[in-house]
């Protein structure tokens, strides 16, 4: 199994919005389309909310999530806050 991240309203993103004071990404898993041509995101496993001032630390926590994730190892919650 191969988990990624991403979030739509992250900073940097084009829904982006500077009054907003913290943003989450989502941690999925790629599955195989049905069709078999490629894969698609699955549903989202756990869910990295922080400040939108350390993106950096999310995305870090986030990436730290997925390893986890794929070793099968992850046994936290299902939302992690980043403080």
């Amino acid at each position: 199994m191969k988990h990624e991240f991403d979030g739509a309203c992250a900073p940097g993103k084009p829904i982006h919005s500077t009054s907003w004071m913290t943003f989450s990404v989502g941690c999925y898993e790629l599955v195989q389309r049905k069709s078999g041509n490629g894969t698609k995101r699955g549903p989202v496993k756990v869910r990295v909310i922080g400040p939108v001032s350390r993106p950096h630390d999310v995305y870090r926590k986030a990436e730290e999530i997925c390893v986890a994730l794929d070793a099968g190892t992850y046994v936290g919650p299902k939302t992690v806050r980043v403080k």
